[in-house]
């Protein structure tokens, strides 16, 4: 194990022995006095048992005599007043833990970390060293980080800034009537870890090596398996980080909220934002998810591009792979969907580039995460990105059957119809405009609408108009195949918000009818976008 060299020159401290809460005051033995300062809390990669815990300087000066922790991995310690002033290191050495992610098995720990600022602890502070806080202080001892760097950089790389002073629970057992929110996910998140070491293949007692490792290849700001000098091997391992490590952990999260390890109890939406790494590696290749435009992926349509190249050659892009993609929103509790796509959502563009183009129905935050799943000749990759809401011009409206019924989990309703804003294109005053049409058949099909596609097995004869001048006259669409459908020649005044109204009507199962935006007879038969042309 790499040992803690520390070079930011501080002060150097007395020595003070502790053993337990009470404190020896020069010779005397003596308990602690008004001028020392208690704290504790938990050591946990899963909760060490056995480990010792001291206080160090900067210098790695012992300020305060090591303490053991005690079956739950807590500790209690007293620091003198007089050495509050400067940086201060919570060090964890050796123990033994229950591995959450493989069910349970025991493993010997290494040094863990918590690196408090000057003048940031008083009495009765609680302080747990768990992987994020040992990261960050690796961070800032042994790669000339301050400790709001380091934090910086974590948060980019692992989704969350990791709070000490939040005692984490365990993440094997139930939570307790009285246990905060904050603890389950800090537990959790430890846990995230366990999984993945073990994902990596390394043991439950070589995940020590992984956080210095970790450390040192974000030591450039970027989690991509690789610092200033090459790769990052993890210890003595014999395994170094691949250059998907921050997708690795995306996976590792994921996985270990649908581990049977896991009884935190969290739902989907509550263990945080997950990191979007752009770079997943399969067996065989190396897949880039490149964003085009300045913006990130927004609620509504969204088009990107995937770069496959040979995982051994990544200059050599591959050309010709049969890919096929599968975007769910993973919800609360087991509550999932899919979202609409083109068929096909997928094209060559040759060089080892694909373009994809889908239509998100709903931002992440309004709860939940989404995951891309890639399959390139067979070979899975996930992406996780996190999608925004649209601002300004409508993204998306909806309309619903009437008699045109499907089933739901709460029995038989009108069938939804999703219109994306598609496109927008021209200007001086006349514009072209386009939608694109999904009907739902269940959560997770949602195939695109145009003459002659099918809904529950049977063939739609569809009609789209639509209206510049608030439905005094109606513009018939013009089908382009694959569920888009276009108006040309539009009047609208440039840089100035106009409305589009778009009515649908479907004829397919011997129901011929206007689509409503609320499922009844009496509803809006149509529906209405707010655009700027010119604009966003």
């Amino acid at each position: 194990m790499k040992q803690i060299s520390i070079v930011k020159p501080v002060l150097k401290l007395a020595l003070v022995g502790v053993t337990g809460l009470l404190v020896a005051c020069g010779s005397s033995g003596s308990s602690s006095t008004a001028t020392d300062t208690s704290i504790s809390g938990t050591i946990v990669a899963a909760p060490v048992n056995g480990a010792d815990v001291s206080v160090v300087d900067g210098a790695g000066n012992v300020v305060v005599e090591a303490v053991k922790t005690d079956a739950n991995g807590k500790y209690s310690l007293v620091i003198p007043d007089g050495s509050l002033g400067q940086d201060l290191i919570i060090k964890s050495t050796g123990g033994t833990f229950f591995d959450e992610a493989t069910g349970g098995l025991a493993g010997s720990a290494g040094d863990m970390y918590a690196y408090a600022s000057a003048g940031s602890l008083s009495n009765g502070s609680s302080v747990s060293a768990t992987p994020g806080s040992t990261i960050i202080a690796e961070l800032v001892m042994n790669h000339g980080k301050t400790k709001a760097q380091a934090e910086v950089a974590f948060a980019a790389a692992f989704g969350y800034t990791p709070d000490m002073s939040v005692t984490p629970a365990d993440a094997t057992t139930a939570p307790a009537a009285d246990e905060t929110d904050a603890s389950t996910l800090a537990g959790f998140r430890a846990g995230a870890f366990s999984q993945l070491a073990m994902d990596l293949g390394l043991s439950q007692s070589d995940q020590f090596a992984l956080f210095a490792a970790l450390a040192q290849d974000l030591s450039d700001d970027k989690l991509n398996g690789v610092d200033e000098s090459g790769a990052v091997a993890i210890g003595t391992t014999g395994t170094s980080l691949e250059v998907d490590i921050q997708n690795d952990f995306s996976m590792a999260l994921v996985s270990f909220n649908n581990s049977a390890y896991n009884l935190t109890g969290l739902d989907n939406n509550e263990f945080g934002d997950i990191p979007f790494a752009k770079v997943a590696l399969t067996t065989t290749y190396q897949i880039e998810y490149i964003q085009t435009g300045m913006m990130g992926p927004v609620n509504g349509k969204d088009t990107f591009q995937i770069r496959v190249s040979n995982r051994n050659d990544i200059n050599t892009g591959v050309a010709g792979l049969t890919n096929m993609l599968m975007p769910t929103m993973y919800m609360l509790g087991t509550h999932m969907h899919s979202t609409p796509m083109p068929a096909p959502a997928i094209s060559d563009d040759g060089n080892g580039l694909y373009t994809v183009t889908l239509y998100y129905l709903m931002p992440t935050a309004m709860g939940g995460y989404w995951d891309l799943k890639f399959t390139v000749d067979g070979e899975e990759a996930h992406f996780y990105p996190t999608v925004m809401m649209a601002m300004g011009d409508t993204a998306q409206v909806r309309l619903k059957g009437v008699a045109d019924q499907i089933m739901t989990m709460t029995g038989m309703s009108g069938r939804f119809y999703y219109l994306f804003n598609d496109s927008m294109t021209g200007g001086m005053g006349t514009y072209d405009f386009s939608v694109f049409i999904a009907a739902q058949e269940s959560m997770m099909s949602f195939p695109a609408v145009y003459d002659n596609s099918t809904l529950s097995g049977f063939l739609v004869d569809a009609t789209v108009e639509i209206s510049d001048d608030d439905g005094a006259s109606w513009d018939l669409a013009t089908d382009d195949g694959n569920g888009v459908w276009s108006v040309t020649g539009l009047t609208l005044t440039d840089g100035v918000a106009d409305e589009i109204r778009i009515r649908l009507r479907i004829d397919s199962n011997g129901i011929n009818e206007l689509k409503t935006t609320d499922g009844s007879v009496t509803g809006n038969d149509y529906q209405t976008f707010t655009v700027t042309p010119g604009g966003m």
